[in-house]
């Protein structure tokens, strides 16, 4: 029989109704452009000269302070508070901002010239926290800033634009420092000839260098650990000595023979020994760079020096966190003659930007194209096939593909009945657009996202009007025909090198320019963050259950977030599944942060950044029904896809209630158990492998179909004892459901036997109430 299990509450929906109710109480009134237009209009004229006022005032405070400070040693301080964290404390510090209020400390302190700074005078804790406060309050200023200053020309709000500065303001990473590490060592080693001839290492060797110099701080303060615990130990003896000596009454004669005893002699030579040993001096900066294999030419390119930040002077307001700064592509700064890497973060977040910089001066401008930019797009194809493959074993990848007579495309993915369209776009987004000018935001868009979907829909549109189409590779020989009668389903796949982060999070906001325009959605992700995913899904129809619900997100404009992994981490927490919920049409956003935060705890946690260890997070995780998907995947029979993705797409509730059934009938305690998903129009029916007449079963399943009027059936076939070593394989049926009189009769027979054997254990069923025949009608209206 199928099986109905009770509606559960959802706390989502319950959430999203009471907020509609409180709009409908509070009576608020819908405002047209017009009058959106005259608010912000006034908004911005009575508060804005006043804030930039503030904030002007701000700035020019932090600035005198600074230079009223020794620069090395206020910059000793703040990276040491802002970059510095124990283990403990490193989820509780994420959320807040020391990345930016390090990052601007950093481009004012390099912007000034350093005769301007007051050299000989010390940093007293008065004045420091004093420019602390300020950074801290500025940054608050500029949230405020945005909100009033992101504005269309005609004064309209610019969502995208608030979200785009402040993401800029804000956000200091794409990726996860082993990711981002890995992206380098894979994208870089295509030029090591290149920087073997210019600058005599590869690239791996200047990675290494370049995260050995981010790791700066750290090894050196174990480095001064060792001086603490000598010096540690030779106070706790002296302590301990002079006591006795004090006891004795000879607290002079100890303090005499002290300074002239062996004791104190081995003290020094002992430090002196750490020094001769690790070449760093107890009074070294541990932000200080000592030894490295890159050259001292390497070095000057990567660093600043006081005042060679001049550009940060430049804009509207000047030293304005949002002005241009070198701190990104140059993040070392020179003092004196000595090096130092006082902004760890920023160097492991910008690692791809420093090296291409680097590598980029090396070719003149007129051959970067082809030297430099071709092969970066070349690797992002390669990269995102690989990555799909790992995600989708056993699924054929094809590259650079031509059809028609000269239409493109970079990548074909086929799996089981599943086409993956992938078009790679290695673009990168410039700074405006980063901070939020919309008409760059509109132009790289264009060509990295509206450039794959054009593409991509005329390769997807080419396979739907084809029985078969065929693609051709460089040599012009067909390697793939796709047969259209076995597609389920066609993807289209975006993926960049740059995080668009809520631009590709919420791709409905790109409907403004034009863009994407069709009915499909194309899922534009960043490759980092795609390669997050492939480490984290446990199976294809995982995978799959997730592109389906990521693409249909794009269709809840009501629903923001502010990047990928916050929307994966939604996934995997509750599903992600919004069809039946009636979101309010005004006056309602929802910004899904913070469920990437178990993500983050995983991948701090393997970096050995937590002081404890995280599991890897996990899409329905209690439940033993992801064992018989795996094994429904490894028949790599035709339509296992489909089985396994719609096996994945119930709820915990009824995975754990099909793994029951399924136990039973592994036990001889049922005979069968059939589920359906109308939305889906599929079913299946488990039954067991020893089952004599699988013909009456293979009609049973005709009849569940014509009931439902649901046209695709498995039939599963299940063997053994457990879950855990199941023995498994399945049919696939299509029924096309047209009136039968024999089925007629079939299905009303079927209703009798489930009401006779409801009978004995369902209460007497009312007028209203679900029919027990499982049909979902009321029974008045069904087997009454």
């Amino acid at each position: 029989m199928i099986y109905k299990m009770p509606k559960l509450k959802d706390p989502f929906k319950e959430q999203i109704e009471k907020v509609k109710k409180e709009i409908k109480k509070q009576n608020l009134p819908t405002e047209n452009i017009e009058e959106q237009q005259e608010r912000f209009k006034k908004l911005e004229q009575e508060h804005l000269p006043k804030l930039e006022s503030d904030i002007v005032k701000l700035i020019e405070n932090i600035k005198q302070d600074l230079l009223s400070c020794n620069p090395q040693q206020t910059l000793d301080y703040f990276s040491l508070i802002y970059s510095i964290t124990t283990s403990d404390k490193v989820i509780e510090n994420a959320g807040k901002l020391n990345n930016s209020y390090l990052d601007y400390l950093l481009s004012i302190m390099t912007s000034v010239d350093i005769q301007n700074y007051n050299l000989g005078n010390v940093s007293t804790e008065e004045v420091l926290s004093k420019i602390q406060s300020n950074i801290e309050e500025l940054h608050q200023q500029l949230i405020y800033y945005f909100m009033i200053t992101s504005m269309d020309r005609d004064k309209t709000p610019d969502d995208m634009k608030f979200l785009q500065a402040l993401g800029y303001l804000t956000i200091k990473g794409d990726s996860y420092p082993k990711h981002k590490i890995q992206l380098c060592r894979e994208l870089f080693s295509k030029y090591d000839e290149l920087l073997m001839n210019n600058y005599k290492i590869n690239s791996k060797q200047l990675i290494d260098e370049l995260v050995q110099i981010a790791n700066t701080p750290l090894s050196n303060m174990e480095i001064q650990k060792k001086y603490m615990l000598e010096m540690k130990r030779a106070h706790e003896e002296f302590v301990k000595k002079s006591e006795l000596a004090k006891k004795e009454g000879k607290l002079k004669e100890f303090f005499d023979d002290y300074k002239k005893s062996a004791e104190l002699k081995q003290i020094h030579e002992n430090l002196k020994q750490i020094e001769e040993d690790t070449k760093i001096s107890i009074h070294d900066s541990i932000f200080k760079i000592h030894e490295t294999l890159l050259s001292n030419e390497i070095l000057e390119q990567l660093s600043l020096t006081l005042g060679s930040n001049d550009i940060f002077q430049n804009g509207k307001i000047e030293y304005f966190p949002m002005n241009e700064s070198l701190i990104y592509k140059k993040p070392l700064v020179k003092i004196d003659e000595d090096f130092f890497c006082f902004n760890s973060p920023t160097m492991n977040y910008n690692l791809d930007l420093i090296i291409e910089n680097l590598i980029l001066d090396l070719i003149p401008q007129n051959k970067q194209s082809k030297q430099y930019y071709s092969k970066k797009g070349d690797y992002l194809e390669d990269i995102s096939l690989e990555l799909f493959q790992s995600i989708l074993p056993n699924a054929q990848a094809y590259k650079g593909l031509k059809y028609n007579i000269d239409d493109e495309v970079d990548g074909i993915i086929t799996y089981d009945n599943n086409i993956f369209i992938i078009e790679a776009k290695s673009n990168n987004l410039t700074i405006g657009a980063k901070k939020g000018n919309t008409d760059k935001i509109k132009r790289n868009t264009k060509d990295i996202v509206e450039k794959a979907y054009q593409q991509a829909i005329r390769a997807k549109s080419y396979i739907e009007s084809n029985d078969f189409s065929n693609f051709r590779d460089k040599n012009k020989k067909v390697i793939l025909t796709i047969d259209k009668s076995k597609i389920n389903n066609i993807y289209m796949i975006n993926t960049t090198l740059e995080p668009l982060m809520h631009i590709t999070a919420n791709l409905n906001s790109l409907k403004r320019f034009g863009f994407v325009q069709g009915k499909d959605w194309i899922w534009s992700v960043y490759i980092n963050d795609l390669r997050i995913i492939s480490e984290i899904i446990d199976s294809p129809a995982e995978f799959l259950l997730y592109l389906e619900r990521r693409i249909k997100f794009n269709d809840y404009p009501q629903i923001r977030t502010l990047e990928e992994i916050d929307i994966f981490g939604h996934f995997l927490h509750n599903g992600m599944y919004y069809d039946d919920i009636d979101f309010p049409e005004q006056h309602y956003m929802m910004v899904t942060d913070g469920f990437s935060q178990p993500i983050d705890e995983y991948y701090l946690s393997m970096d050995g950044r937590l002081y404890k260890e995280i599991q890897k997070p996990s899409f329905l995780n209690k439940c033993k029904t992801k064992k018989i998907i795996e094994k429904i995947e490894t028949t790599n029979k035709e339509n296992s896809s489909i089985l396994a993705k719609l096996l994945m797409s119930y709820d915990e509730q009824h995975q754990l209630e099909i793994e029951k059934q399924i136990t039973n009938i592994l036990n001889k305690k049922r005979k069968n158990f059939s589920m359906s998903l109308n939305s889906e129009n599929k079913g299946f029916t488990f039954i067991h492998d020893s089952y004599e007449n699988k013909k009456d079963m293979e009609f049973y399943c005709k009849v569940m179909s014509y009931e439902h009027k649901i046209n695709n059936w498995f039939l599963i076939f299940v063997d053994r004892l457990t879950l855990d070593n199941l023995k498994l394989d399945f049919k696939y049926f299509y029924f096309d459901n047209e009136y039968d009189e024999l089925l007629e009769k079939e299905v009303c027979e079927l209703r009798e036997r489930r009401l006779l054997q409801t009978a004995t254990i369902v209460k007497k069923v009312g007028r209203n109430d679900s029919c027990p025949c499982g049909s979902g009608k009321k029974y008045k209206k069904c087997c009454m």
